[in-house]
């Protein structure tokens, strides 16, 4: 299957690294350092691109502006996590010494996102073009069945397109983040009848506009805490050119938590312990990001594992633990570091939490993050971050000792160079792998 996006060859460069065309992810030659851009960006809005649905829908009538309602609310009680994976006692292996395979479950055009469907052992694909599949239609013929296409509203080319999907809870709504057809975020929540996400009666939750077309972000995660958490760019170019990595007046360059289903059933709403829920962006929880290119909770231990991507020389993946409240405030420290080196100013701000782990461009160009895995198909996998490089293409464990060091081990396993697009984990842990060459891929072990 052909490929969908443009990849240039890997390198550093003077200007902006992102040279693959990563949905979300990296640049392409309209996105660097020359890139088209527009004056910086509004803040946000709440918006209501859609018409309210018809008598009887179950969401808000959005015809009047929705700005943000409920501006402090009390986050939802967090559930228990799932207990862990059981082990094999003396008989598990070591990582280091398990092989893997990749066991392709799913061809779909540009795959670049998987998510579970809470209470159900189904699995939905996003596909940057626009359409939502699932892995497990009800009619046993095993193929993907498209149940959503939102292609007319999602802009195409450089970093834009469908680049996340989550769901609620009860798995009654669905929540997508695409970049409309102005090349601007849009987090949208859109209903579940059966099966199927209803798309014409889809709601915009936030809106966001981009300067330019990269460095979008797009993972939208419902985090423990029952709060939906989103991912967004520092607005593109290079260097920081916007000026947003270090402004806490902007949702760009940041982690967001809102309240998606707030009680006046309008908008979203601020959750209790937002560290700036007083000031001018009170949906941030982290910032100084460059572009936050996938992050995701441990669902045994609640810990935030952040994968960002660098630009010149480093790629770098931060912990917020959950132990530490996920660190709220947290400055990820871009762009006066670029990992745990110096890229501008003079400045170390007490907020400043560095990366666990860095590895430089000689190993890739652009960090695509992944999950801790929790399954239990394999006990020697336990525990590791598994993530990997776009540009590689290959699939990495990270294990972190007692004392917090990070050692990195190669699966043994790669997709094709420059489509490593994302991870998925479905509802018992196990793990995939996608890319954009058209493959879904589960992650196994390899017979001995």
């Amino acid at each position: 299957m052909t490929a969908v996006f443009l990849a240039a060859a890997c390198g550093t460069t003077s200007g902006d690294q992102d040279t693959p065309a990563v949905g979300g992810q990296s640049g392409e030659t309209d996105a660097g350092p020359n890139a088209v851009v527009t004056a910086p960006p509004a803040l946000r809005s709440a918006d209501a691109d859609h018409p309210a649905g018809p008598a009887g829908d179950d969401l808000p009538d959005t015809s009047s502006p929705a700005s943000v309602s409920d501006t402090v609310q009390a986050a939802p009680e967090a559930p228990a996590p799932p207990p862990s994976a059981p082990l094999a006692g003396d008989a598990v292996p070591s990582l280091a010494e398990t092989r893997f395979e990749l066991v392709p479950v799913a061809e779909i055009a540009a795959p670049i996102a998987l998510a579970a469907r809470p209470g159900t052992s189904q699995r939905y694909v996003a596909s940057r073009l626009g359409q939502v599949w699932l892995l497990d239609p009800s009619d046993g013929s095993g193929e993907p069945q498209q149940v959503a296409d939102i292609s007319a509203e999602v802009s195409e080319g450089c970093e834009n397109g469908l680049l996340g999907l989550a769901f609620s809870p009860d798995g009654d709504h669905l929540y997508l983040s695409y970049t409309d057809t102005a090349r601007n975020s849009r987090i949208a929540v859109v209903p579940m009848s059966g099966d199927a996400p209803q798309t014409d009666r889809t709601r915009v939750l936030l809106a966001l506009d981009q300067p330019a077309c990269n460095h979008n972000g797009g993972e939208v995660q419902l985090g423990p805490d029952g709060n939906l958490w989103i991912g967004f760019g520092d607005g593109g170019g290079a260097d920081d050119v916007f000026g947003q990595g270090q402004d806490r007046s902007t949702l760009l360059g940041t982690l967001v938590r809102i309240d998606p289903d707030p009680p006046s059933g309008r908008g979203y709403g601020i959750p209790a312990g937002n560290p700036f829920a007083s000031g001018n962006a009170p949906e941030v929880w982290a910032y100084g990001a460059r572009n936050p290119w996938r992050f995701s909770f441990d669902r045994l231990t609640g810990d935030l594992w952040i994968a960002d991507v660098g630009q010149n020389r480093m790629e770098e993946i931060h912990v917020l633990p959950a132990t530490d409240g996920w660190s709220p405030g947290a400055n990820l420290g871009w762009p006066l570091f670029e990992g745990n080196e110096r890229f501008s100013g003079e400045a170390t701000p007490a907020d400043l939490v560095f990366p666990v782990y860095t590895y430089a461009h000689d190993d890739g160009c652009s960090v695509t993050g992944g999950y801790v895995y929790r399954g239990s198909a394999i006990a020697a996998l336990g525990g590791a971050y598994v993530f990997g490089d776009y540009c590689a293409g290959d699939l990495w464990g990270l294990v972190r000792g007692a004392g917090g060091a990070a050692e990195r081990i190669d699966l043994g396993v790669s997709v094709p160079r420059n489509t490593l697009v994302s991870f998925g984990q479905d509802a018992d842990g196990e793990l995939y792998a996608l890319s954009a060459a058209g493959t879904v891929f589960r992650l196994e072990a390899a017979a001995p």
